[in-house]
């Protein structure tokens, strides 16, 4: 028998989803749409959420997406320490794309997204916003 590798644990409120969709940063390819929202460490490292509209073709169609990007995700987040919710949004191209780019686009999501929080993540004074300018404009000196 077969051991296979544990499963993520799962989004399973709506309004988790509408969080990863209003607050979360979002990631294109070519067959997902990839929303990720940092969250505080809780022990728990990747939560995943999976969504296929109707758009994307008939219940077999929506069902075998999510099973590979399922699949895709379980590989792609192995061992992976950042806490955040993903969820993955799948387009009709993920039934014929590859395993590989499905595992790679989940993968850069994760890794963009980290990047993206180190960068937003610069100190700043009392009351700046950090895009703030540090010098006076002519308006403020009047």
């Amino acid at each position: 028998m077969r051991k296979s590798a544990p499963r993520l644990p799962k989004l399973t409120k709506r309004a988790e989803f509408q969080a990863a969709a209003g607050d979360g940063r979002r990631f294109r390819s070519s067959c997902m749409t990839v929303q990720v929202l940092d969250r505080e460490p809780d022990g728990v490292a990747v939560r995943l959420g999976l969504t296929a509209s109707r758009k994307v073709g008939p219940a077999t169609k929506r069902n075998r997406i999510r099973r590979r990007l399922r699949a895709a995700a379980t590989e792609a987040f192995a061992g992976e320490r950042a806490s955040a919710d993903v969820v993955a949004v799948a387009r009709a191209e993920a039934i014929g794309a590859p395993y590989a780019e499905l595992v790679s686009a989940l993968r850069n999501a994760l890794t963009k997204a980290r990047a993206q929080r180190k960068q937003h993540a610069k100190p700043s004074g009392p009351g700046l916003r950090p895009d703030a300018p540090t010098e006076p404009t002519e308006t403020d000196r009047s």
